[in-house]
Protein backbone atom coordinates (compact mmCIF):
# COMPACT_ATOMS: atom_id res chain seq x y z
CA UNK A 1 0.00 0.00 0.00
CA UNK A 2 3.02 2.25 0.55
CA UNK A 3 4.20 1.80 -2.49
CA UNK A 4 1.01 2.39 -4.09
CA UNK A 5 0.19 5.77 -2.43
CA UNK A 6 3.75 7.06 -3.73
CA UNK A 7 2.70 6.51 -7.09
CA UNK A 8 0.09 8.38 -6.96
CA UNK A 9 1.52 11.06 -5.38
CA UNK A 10 4.17 11.00 -7.96
CA UNK A 11 1.84 10.71 -10.29
CA UNK A 12 -0.30 13.43 -9.35
CA UNK A 13 2.97 15.68 -9.81
CA UNK A 14 3.69 14.62 -13.12
CA UNK A 15 0.17 15.51 -14.09
CA UNK A 16 0.19 18.73 -12.45
CA UNK A 17 3.48 19.99 -14.03
CA UNK A 18 2.97 18.39 -17.35
CA UNK A 19 -0.29 20.99 -17.44
CA UNK A 20 1.70 23.78 -15.72
CA UNK A 21 4.97 24.39 -17.44
CA UNK A 22 5.74 27.61 -16.17
CA UNK A 23 4.94 26.58 -12.49
CA UNK A 24 9.08 26.93 -11.57
CA UNK A 25 9.54 30.53 -13.63
CA UNK A 26 9.74 33.31 -11.19
CA UNK A 27 8.28 36.55 -11.87
CA UNK A 28 9.16 38.93 -9.50
CA UNK A 29 6.90 41.76 -8.95
CA UNK A 30 8.85 44.23 -8.51
CA UNK A 31 13.17 44.97 -9.54
CA UNK A 32 15.48 47.80 -9.00
CA UNK A 33 17.42 48.77 -12.37
CA UNK A 34 18.45 51.77 -13.45
CA UNK A 35 14.83 52.15 -15.31
CA UNK A 36 12.80 52.24 -12.55
CA UNK A 37 15.79 53.50 -9.69
CA UNK A 38 15.62 57.25 -10.51
CA UNK A 39 12.57 58.92 -9.70
CA UNK A 40 13.47 62.05 -7.56
CA UNK A 41 16.16 63.96 -6.54
CA UNK A 42 17.07 61.95 -3.29
CA UNK A 43 17.41 58.87 -5.57
CA UNK A 44 20.15 60.98 -7.43
CA UNK A 45 21.57 62.16 -4.28
CA UNK A 46 21.70 58.23 -3.35
CA UNK A 47 23.37 57.66 -6.43
CA UNK A 48 25.84 60.36 -5.78
CA UNK A 49 26.63 59.17 -2.06
CA UNK A 50 28.03 56.12 -3.36
CA UNK A 51 30.41 57.38 -5.19
CA UNK A 52 31.49 59.69 -2.29
CA UNK A 53 31.84 55.91 -0.71
CA UNK A 54 33.48 54.58 -3.41
CA UNK A 55 36.00 57.14 -3.20
CA UNK A 56 36.93 56.55 0.49
CA UNK A 57 37.07 52.82 -0.34
CA UNK A 58 39.64 53.62 -3.14
CA UNK A 59 41.50 55.84 -0.89
CA UNK A 60 41.03 53.52 2.55
CA UNK A 61 45.18 52.76 3.06
CA UNK A 62 44.08 49.01 2.56
CA UNK A 63 47.54 46.99 2.03
CA UNK A 64 45.98 45.27 -1.00
CA UNK A 65 44.62 48.25 -2.99
CA UNK A 66 45.38 51.83 -1.84
CA UNK A 67 48.93 51.19 -0.94
CA UNK A 68 50.34 50.41 -4.21
CA UNK A 69 50.11 53.89 -4.88
CA UNK A 70 52.78 54.15 -1.91
CA UNK A 71 54.68 50.78 -2.83
CA UNK A 72 57.66 51.14 -4.94
CA UNK A 73 58.45 54.85 -4.59
CA UNK A 74 60.08 57.00 -2.64
CA UNK A 75 57.61 57.24 -0.12
CA UNK A 76 57.49 53.15 1.54
CA UNK A 77 57.96 49.76 0.63
CA UNK A 78 56.23 46.03 1.26
CA UNK A 79 57.34 45.23 4.37
CA UNK A 80 57.18 41.53 4.26
CA UNK A 81 59.67 40.81 1.28
CA UNK A 82 62.29 43.26 -0.85
CA UNK A 83 60.55 42.46 -4.26
CA UNK A 84 56.38 41.91 -3.60
CA UNK A 85 54.24 44.20 -4.73
CA UNK A 86 55.93 46.88 -6.80
CA UNK A 87 59.27 46.46 -5.74
CA UNK A 88 60.29 44.17 -8.47
CA UNK A 89 58.35 45.63 -11.55
CA UNK A 90 59.94 42.70 -13.23
CA UNK A 91 57.79 39.94 -11.08
CA UNK A 92 54.76 42.02 -10.04
CA UNK A 93 54.01 44.61 -12.20
CA UNK A 94 52.13 42.68 -15.20
CA UNK A 95 49.11 42.86 -17.16
CA UNK A 96 47.58 39.81 -15.14
CA UNK A 97 48.81 41.04 -11.82
CA UNK A 98 45.66 41.80 -9.80
CA UNK A 99 47.30 45.41 -9.18
CA UNK A 100 47.33 46.08 -12.98
CA UNK A 101 43.20 45.19 -12.89
CA UNK A 102 42.39 46.86 -9.56
CA UNK A 103 42.46 50.42 -10.36
CA UNK A 104 41.46 49.81 -14.02
CA UNK A 105 38.32 48.73 -12.50
CA UNK A 106 37.55 50.34 -9.84
CA UNK A 107 37.71 53.65 -11.65
CA UNK A 108 35.55 52.38 -14.70
CA UNK A 109 33.11 51.04 -12.00
CA UNK A 110 32.93 55.26 -11.14
CA UNK A 111 32.56 55.98 -14.65
CA UNK A 112 29.93 53.76 -15.24
CA UNK A 113 28.26 55.24 -12.28
CA UNK A 114 28.83 58.66 -13.14
CA UNK A 115 27.30 58.10 -16.81
CA UNK A 116 24.27 56.40 -15.10
CA UNK A 117 23.63 59.61 -13.05
CA UNK A 118 24.28 62.19 -16.39
CA UNK A 119 22.16 59.78 -18.54
CA UNK A 120 19.11 59.27 -16.12
CA UNK A 121 18.87 62.78 -14.94
CA UNK A 122 17.05 64.78 -17.46
CA UNK A 123 14.21 62.35 -16.39
CA UNK A 124 13.89 63.35 -12.69
CA UNK A 125 11.50 66.10 -12.01
CA UNK A 126 13.45 68.86 -9.99
CA UNK A 127 11.91 71.49 -8.26
CA UNK A 128 14.90 73.24 -8.28
CA UNK A 129 16.92 73.78 -11.33
CA UNK A 130 20.02 75.21 -8.95
CA UNK A 131 20.06 71.59 -7.35
CA UNK A 132 20.24 69.43 -10.81
CA UNK A 133 22.77 71.73 -11.87
CA UNK A 134 25.04 70.81 -8.89
CA UNK A 135 24.59 67.14 -9.08
CA UNK A 136 25.31 67.00 -12.64
CA UNK A 137 28.40 68.94 -11.26
CA UNK A 138 28.84 66.37 -8.51
CA UNK A 139 28.68 63.63 -11.18
CA UNK A 140 30.87 65.29 -13.67
CA UNK A 141 33.80 66.16 -10.85
CA UNK A 142 33.65 62.12 -9.74
CA UNK A 143 33.99 61.58 -14.02
CA UNK A 144 36.89 64.13 -14.15
CA UNK A 145 38.29 62.21 -10.87
CA UNK A 146 38.48 59.39 -12.03
CA UNK A 147 39.80 59.72 -15.74
CA UNK A 148 42.50 62.22 -13.70
CA UNK A 149 43.30 58.71 -11.76
CA UNK A 150 43.56 56.51 -14.91
CA UNK A 151 45.39 58.91 -17.23
CA UNK A 152 48.38 58.97 -13.89
CA UNK A 153 48.37 54.90 -13.68
CA UNK A 154 47.98 54.28 -17.39
CA UNK A 155 48.25 57.00 -20.03
CA UNK A 156 45.79 56.87 -22.29
CA UNK A 157 41.89 54.96 -21.88
CA UNK A 158 38.59 54.10 -23.29
CA UNK A 159 36.70 57.54 -23.18
CA UNK A 160 33.41 56.55 -22.30
CA UNK A 161 30.65 59.42 -22.19
CA UNK A 162 27.34 57.45 -21.73
CA UNK A 163 25.27 55.10 -19.96
CA UNK A 164 26.30 51.25 -21.20
CA UNK A 165 23.67 49.46 -21.16
CA UNK A 166 24.34 46.31 -22.95
CA UNK A 167 27.48 44.10 -23.27
CA UNK A 168 30.35 45.45 -25.02
CA UNK A 169 33.62 44.76 -25.93
CA UNK A 170 35.03 46.89 -28.88
CA UNK A 171 36.46 49.31 -26.78
CA UNK A 172 39.40 51.63 -27.96
CA UNK A 173 41.95 53.40 -25.80
CA UNK A 174 42.23 57.13 -26.59
CA UNK A 175 45.63 58.69 -26.55
CA UNK A 176 46.91 60.05 -23.12
CA UNK A 177 46.53 63.58 -24.35
CA UNK A 178 42.84 62.56 -25.32
CA UNK A 179 42.28 61.13 -22.03
CA UNK A 180 43.78 64.60 -20.25
CA UNK A 181 41.41 66.77 -21.87
CA UNK A 182 38.67 64.53 -21.22
CA UNK A 183 39.21 64.95 -17.42
CA UNK A 184 39.88 68.60 -18.21
CA UNK A 185 36.59 69.13 -19.74
CA UNK A 186 34.38 67.21 -16.70
CA UNK A 187 36.41 69.15 -13.96
CA UNK A 188 35.87 72.23 -15.59
CA UNK A 189 32.58 72.00 -16.03
CA UNK A 190 32.08 70.75 -12.86
CA UNK A 191 33.97 74.07 -11.12
CA UNK A 192 31.53 76.26 -13.22
CA UNK A 193 28.82 74.85 -11.03
CA UNK A 194 29.51 73.32 -7.72
CA UNK A 195 29.41 75.71 -5.00
CA UNK A 196 32.07 77.09 -2.33
CA UNK A 197 33.82 75.25 0.19
CA UNK A 198 31.63 77.31 2.45
CA UNK A 199 28.22 76.79 0.62
CA UNK A 200 28.54 73.15 0.30
CA UNK A 201 25.45 70.98 1.47
CA UNK A 202 27.57 68.59 3.97
CA UNK A 203 31.05 68.50 4.83
CA UNK A 204 32.94 66.08 2.62
CA UNK A 205 31.45 67.25 -0.57
CA UNK A 206 32.72 68.38 -3.81
CA UNK A 207 33.17 71.86 -4.02
CA UNK A 208 34.57 74.17 -7.13
CA UNK A 209 37.50 74.43 -4.92
CA UNK A 210 38.40 70.69 -5.20
CA UNK A 211 37.86 70.63 -9.15
CA UNK A 212 39.89 73.94 -9.26
CA UNK A 213 42.47 72.06 -7.15
CA UNK A 214 42.47 68.65 -9.56
CA UNK A 215 42.56 71.38 -12.35
CA UNK A 216 45.78 72.89 -11.42
CA UNK A 217 47.23 69.72 -11.67
CA UNK A 218 45.99 68.32 -14.42
CA UNK A 219 47.08 71.77 -16.42
CA UNK A 220 50.32 70.81 -15.31
CA UNK A 221 50.31 67.12 -16.89
CA UNK A 222 49.30 69.55 -20.05
CA UNK A 223 52.49 71.55 -20.02
CA UNK A 224 50.49 74.48 -19.71
CA UNK A 225 51.48 76.27 -15.93
CA UNK A 226 49.55 79.53 -16.53
CA UNK A 227 46.22 77.41 -16.57
CA UNK A 228 47.93 75.81 -13.68
CA UNK A 229 48.25 79.20 -11.52
CA UNK A 230 45.02 80.67 -12.55
CA UNK A 231 43.25 77.20 -11.22
CA UNK A 232 45.42 77.22 -8.16
CA UNK A 233 44.91 81.14 -7.40
CA UNK A 234 41.10 80.25 -7.13
CA UNK A 235 41.69 77.86 -4.19
CA UNK A 236 44.22 79.88 -2.81
CA UNK A 237 42.58 82.90 -3.33
CA UNK A 238 39.18 81.95 -1.56
CA UNK A 239 38.41 83.76 1.42
CA UNK A 240 36.85 80.49 3.17
CA UNK A 241 40.24 78.80 2.18
CA UNK A 242 43.86 79.31 4.45
CA UNK A 243 46.27 77.14 5.78
CA UNK A 244 46.17 76.47 9.75
CA UNK A 245 48.89 78.17 10.97
CA UNK A 246 47.87 78.77 14.64
CA UNK A 247 46.77 75.70 17.12
CA UNK A 248 43.04 74.72 16.97
CA UNK A 249 40.35 71.55 17.31
CA UNK A 250 40.17 69.27 19.91
CA UNK A 251 43.60 69.00 21.20
CA UNK A 252 44.66 72.69 20.72
CA UNK A 253 45.21 72.75 24.59
CA UNK A 254 47.49 69.60 24.65
CA UNK A 255 51.38 69.78 23.98
CA UNK A 256 51.54 70.19 20.08
CA UNK A 257 51.61 72.43 16.57
CA UNK A 258 49.30 73.14 13.94
CA UNK A 259 50.81 70.71 11.86
CA UNK A 260 49.93 68.00 14.05
CA UNK A 261 46.14 69.59 15.01
CA UNK A 262 45.70 68.66 11.25
CA UNK A 263 45.22 65.27 11.55
CA UNK A 264 43.57 64.81 15.13
CA UNK A 265 40.00 62.92 15.64
CA UNK A 266 37.31 65.90 14.53
CA UNK A 267 39.75 68.31 13.81
CA UNK A 268 39.34 67.65 9.74
CA UNK A 269 36.10 69.26 8.71
CA UNK A 270 35.72 73.89 8.57
CA UNK A 271 33.28 72.37 11.57
CA UNK A 272 35.89 72.31 13.56
CA UNK A 273 37.83 75.90 12.66
CA UNK A 274 39.81 73.77 9.63
CA UNK A 275 39.58 76.34 6.69
CA UNK A 276 42.56 74.23 5.12
CA UNK A 277 40.67 71.24 3.44
CA UNK A 278 39.04 71.06 0.65
CA UNK A 279 37.66 67.28 0.25
CA UNK A 280 38.02 65.38 3.32
CA UNK A 281 36.89 61.78 3.22
CA UNK A 282 34.16 61.45 5.59
CA UNK A 283 34.77 58.69 8.56
CA UNK A 284 31.51 58.11 11.15
CA UNK A 285 32.53 56.04 14.41
CA UNK A 286 28.30 55.77 15.03
CA UNK A 287 26.96 55.89 11.71
CA UNK A 288 26.22 52.14 9.77
CA UNK A 289 28.09 52.36 6.74
CA UNK A 290 30.41 54.94 8.17
CA UNK A 291 33.96 54.01 7.67
CA UNK A 292 34.65 53.00 11.43
CA UNK A 293 31.34 52.05 13.05
CA UNK A 294 31.27 49.62 16.09
CA UNK A 295 31.42 46.00 15.50
CA UNK A 296 33.14 47.19 12.21
CA UNK A 297 37.01 46.23 11.58
CA UNK A 298 39.72 46.68 9.55
CA UNK A 299 38.47 44.37 6.88
CA UNK A 300 35.62 46.11 6.38
CA UNK A 301 35.39 47.81 2.98
CA UNK A 302 34.05 50.84 3.89
CA UNK A 303 37.01 51.41 6.96
CA UNK A 304 40.27 53.56 6.55
CA UNK A 305 43.05 51.22 8.02
CA UNK A 306 46.27 53.38 7.48
CA UNK A 307 46.85 52.41 11.14
CA UNK A 308 46.70 48.38 10.60
CA UNK A 309 48.81 48.69 7.87
CA UNK A 310 50.92 51.81 7.64
CA UNK A 311 52.01 51.72 11.48
CA UNK A 312 55.23 49.35 12.89
CA UNK A 313 54.39 46.33 15.12
CA UNK A 314 56.06 48.16 18.27
CA UNK A 315 53.91 45.77 20.38
CA UNK A 316 56.15 42.98 19.47
CA UNK A 317 60.04 45.07 19.57
CA UNK A 318 62.10 43.26 22.82
CA UNK A 319 63.86 44.85 25.27
CA UNK A 320 67.80 44.17 25.27
CA UNK A 321 69.64 40.55 25.62
CA UNK A 322 69.59 38.94 27.99
CA UNK A 323 66.23 39.82 29.03
CA UNK A 324 64.63 40.05 25.71
CA UNK A 325 60.91 40.65 25.97
CA UNK A 326 58.32 42.95 24.32
CA UNK A 327 58.26 45.94 25.61
CA UNK A 328 54.71 46.60 26.07
CA UNK A 329 52.35 44.41 27.44
CA UNK A 330 50.37 44.82 24.54
CA UNK A 331 49.36 47.29 21.79
CA UNK A 332 47.65 50.22 23.04
CA UNK A 333 45.79 53.32 22.39
CA UNK A 334 48.50 55.09 24.10
CA UNK A 335 51.69 53.99 22.40
CA UNK A 336 49.12 54.34 18.73
CA UNK A 337 46.63 51.37 18.12
CA UNK A 338 47.58 47.98 16.75
CA UNK A 339 49.64 48.05 13.33
CA UNK A 340 50.69 45.65 11.65
CA UNK A 341 53.39 46.89 9.13
CA UNK A 342 52.64 46.23 5.54
CA UNK A 343 53.52 49.39 4.40
CA UNK A 344 56.89 50.71 5.53
CA UNK A 345 58.22 53.97 4.93
CA UNK A 346 61.67 54.37 3.18
CA UNK A 347 64.42 55.67 4.79
CA UNK A 348 64.09 58.29 2.36
CA UNK A 349 61.29 59.61 4.01
CA UNK A 350 61.99 59.02 7.82
CA UNK A 351 65.42 59.98 7.26
CA UNK A 352 67.10 61.77 4.02
CA UNK A 353 64.69 64.64 3.42
CA UNK A 354 64.84 65.72 6.86
CA UNK A 355 68.58 65.98 7.00
CA UNK A 356 70.58 69.90 6.25
CA UNK A 357 69.48 71.92 8.41
CA UNK A 358 66.48 70.16 9.13
CA UNK A 359 66.01 67.63 11.82
CA UNK A 360 65.69 69.24 15.00
CA UNK A 361 63.77 72.50 13.45
CA UNK A 362 60.90 71.55 10.83
CA UNK A 363 57.98 70.54 13.46
CA UNK A 364 56.90 67.81 10.51
CA UNK A 365 59.66 65.80 11.80
CA UNK A 366 58.75 66.25 15.87
CA UNK A 367 58.13 63.29 17.65
CA UNK A 368 54.27 63.68 17.64
CA UNK A 369 54.30 63.83 13.63
CA UNK A 370 57.16 60.86 13.17
CA UNK A 371 57.67 58.74 16.26
CA UNK A 372 60.93 57.08 16.67
CA UNK A 373 61.26 55.92 19.99
CA UNK A 374 58.57 54.13 22.79
CA UNK A 375 58.16 54.02 26.28
CA UNK A 376 58.46 50.43 27.84
CA UNK A 377 55.33 49.82 29.29
CA UNK A 378 55.68 46.23 30.09
CA UNK A 379 55.69 45.62 33.88
CA UNK A 380 57.21 42.14 34.03
CA UNK A 381 60.42 44.45 32.01
CA UNK A 382 63.27 45.19 34.04
CA UNK A 383 63.79 48.44 31.63
CA UNK A 384 59.95 49.69 32.33
CA UNK A 385 59.70 53.27 32.40
CA UNK A 386 62.84 53.83 30.01
CA UNK A 387 62.67 55.00 26.55
CA UNK A 388 64.11 52.86 23.23
CA UNK A 389 66.36 55.65 22.86
CA UNK A 390 68.41 54.64 26.56
CA UNK A 391 68.87 51.15 25.13
CA UNK A 392 72.57 50.83 24.57
CA UNK A 393 74.09 50.47 21.01
CA UNK A 394 74.65 46.78 20.78
CA UNK A 395 70.79 46.17 20.95
CA UNK A 396 70.38 49.01 17.99
CA UNK A 397 72.75 47.54 15.83
CA UNK A 398 71.57 44.22 16.52
CA UNK A 399 68.84 44.91 15.06
CA UNK A 400 67.73 42.92 11.58
CA UNK A 401 66.60 44.23 8.57
CA UNK A 402 63.23 42.40 9.40
CA UNK A 403 63.18 44.18 12.76
CA UNK A 404 63.74 47.62 10.97
CA UNK A 405 61.28 46.93 8.16
CA UNK A 406 58.18 45.83 10.71
CA UNK A 407 59.02 46.06 14.14
CA UNK A 408 61.25 49.34 14.86
CA UNK A 409 60.70 51.74 12.13
CA UNK A 410 59.43 55.26 12.42
CA UNK A 411 55.64 55.98 12.73
CA UNK A 412 54.01 58.36 10.93
CA UNK A 413 51.30 59.01 13.49
CA UNK A 414 49.03 61.00 11.50
CA UNK A 415 47.88 57.69 10.14
CA UNK A 416 46.53 56.52 13.84
CA UNK A 417 44.70 58.24 16.53
CA UNK A 418 46.82 57.87 19.15
CA UNK A 419 45.64 57.87 22.68
CA UNK A 420 42.09 58.82 21.14
CA UNK A 421 41.12 55.14 20.24
CA UNK A 422 37.22 55.19 20.71
CA UNK A 423 35.73 52.89 23.36
CA UNK A 424 34.23 50.30 21.31
CA UNK A 425 37.80 49.20 20.26
CA UNK A 426 39.13 48.79 23.52
CA UNK A 427 40.03 45.38 25.18
CA UNK A 428 40.32 46.94 28.32
CA UNK A 429 39.49 50.52 28.76
CA UNK A 430 41.00 50.74 31.99
CA UNK A 431 45.08 50.20 30.44
CA UNK A 432 44.12 50.98 27.09
CA UNK A 433 44.81 47.84 25.14
CA UNK A 434 43.15 47.57 21.95
CA UNK A 435 41.42 44.26 21.06
CA UNK A 436 42.47 42.02 18.27
CA UNK A 437 40.43 43.90 15.53
CA UNK A 438 41.91 47.46 15.84
CA UNK A 439 43.19 49.03 13.01
CA UNK A 440 40.67 51.35 11.88
CA UNK A 441 42.05 55.24 11.09
CA UNK A 442 39.55 56.81 13.57
CA UNK A 443 39.51 60.20 12.16
CA UNK A 444 38.49 61.75 8.32
CA UNK A 445 40.94 61.95 5.85
CA UNK A 446 42.24 64.63 3.46
CA UNK A 447 42.07 63.98 -0.48
CA UNK A 448 43.16 67.70 -1.00
CA UNK A 449 44.04 70.36 1.25
CA UNK A 450 45.39 73.51 0.50
CA UNK A 451 48.98 73.27 1.28
CA UNK A 452 48.72 71.10 -1.69
CA UNK A 453 47.71 73.56 -4.01
CA UNK A 454 50.31 76.31 -2.57
CA UNK A 455 53.04 73.45 -3.65
CA UNK A 456 51.01 72.79 -7.25
CA UNK A 457 51.79 76.23 -7.93
CA UNK A 458 55.04 76.57 -6.88
CA UNK A 459 55.51 73.86 -9.55
CA UNK A 460 53.78 75.69 -12.37
CA UNK A 461 56.02 79.10 -11.20
CA UNK A 462 59.03 76.67 -11.98
CA UNK A 463 57.86 75.69 -14.85
CA UNK A 464 57.67 78.79 -16.10
CA UNK A 465 61.39 80.08 -14.69
CA UNK A 466 59.49 81.80 -11.85
CA UNK A 467 62.24 80.71 -9.14
CA UNK A 468 61.32 83.44 -6.50
CA UNK A 469 57.28 83.24 -6.87
CA UNK A 470 58.10 79.35 -6.54
CA UNK A 471 60.38 79.94 -3.18
CA UNK A 472 57.61 82.07 -2.15
CA UNK A 473 54.65 79.23 -2.14
CA UNK A 474 56.91 76.85 -0.95
CA UNK A 475 58.21 78.52 2.44
CA UNK A 476 54.55 79.85 2.53
CA UNK A 477 53.83 75.98 3.55
CA UNK A 478 57.17 75.59 5.82
CA UNK A 479 56.87 78.56 7.85
CA UNK A 480 54.06 76.79 9.52
CA UNK A 481 55.89 73.74 10.74
CA UNK A 482 58.87 76.22 11.41
CA UNK A 483 60.90 74.79 8.57
CA UNK A 484 63.94 76.93 7.49
CA UNK A 485 62.96 78.92 4.28
CA UNK A 486 64.13 77.92 1.01
CA UNK A 487 66.40 79.84 -1.32
CA UNK A 488 64.77 80.55 -4.80
CA UNK A 489 68.45 79.30 -6.31
CA UNK A 490 67.43 76.05 -4.72
CA UNK A 491 64.23 75.39 -5.74
CA UNK A 492 63.92 72.50 -8.41
CA UNK A 493 61.43 69.65 -9.35
CA UNK A 494 63.13 67.08 -6.77
CA UNK A 495 63.13 70.04 -4.10
CA UNK A 496 59.18 70.42 -4.55
CA UNK A 497 58.94 66.28 -4.51
CA UNK A 498 60.68 66.07 -1.35
CA UNK A 499 58.68 68.94 0.21
CA UNK A 500 55.34 67.21 -0.89
CA UNK A 501 56.79 63.90 0.83
CA UNK A 502 57.75 66.45 4.16
CA UNK A 503 54.02 67.66 3.94
CA UNK A 504 51.84 65.25 2.46
CA UNK A 505 53.51 61.67 3.62
CA UNK A 506 50.98 58.68 3.46
CA UNK A 507 48.17 61.39 1.87
CA UNK A 508 49.01 61.79 -1.40
CA UNK A 509 48.97 59.09 -4.26
CA UNK A 510 52.36 59.12 -4.55
CA UNK A 511 52.48 56.82 -7.60
CA UNK A 512 50.16 59.54 -9.30
CA UNK A 513 52.36 62.61 -8.48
Amino acid sequence: MKILKYIIIIGFFISFNSCSDDLLIEKPKDFLSPNNSFNKPEDIESALNHLYNRIRSYNGGKYWDYSYLHYGTDLAQYSRSKTAYLGDYNSTLLPTSGVASTYWSNYFKMIFNSNVILSRIDAVPYLSEQDKAVHIAEAKFFRGYAYRSLVHLYGGVPIVEEEITSPKRDFVRATKEETLAFAIKNLEEAAAVLPSVADVSSEGKASNAAANHLLAELYLAIGDPDKAIVAANSVISDPNIELMTTRFGSKMNEEGDPYWDLHQQGNQNRSSGNTEGIFVIQVDNSTAGGGAEDNYNYNNSNALSFERNYGPIYWQVKTPAPEGISISFGPTTQQGGRPVAFVTPTGYVTETIWKNGNWDIDLRNNERNIQRNWTVDNPESSWFGMKTSDFPQSWKDGLSEQDTMMFFTPYITKVTTKNDHPDFILANPETGEVNSLAGITYHDWYLMRVAETYLLRAEAYLAKGNLDLAAKDINKVRERSNALPVDPSDVDIDYILDERLRELNSEEPRRMT
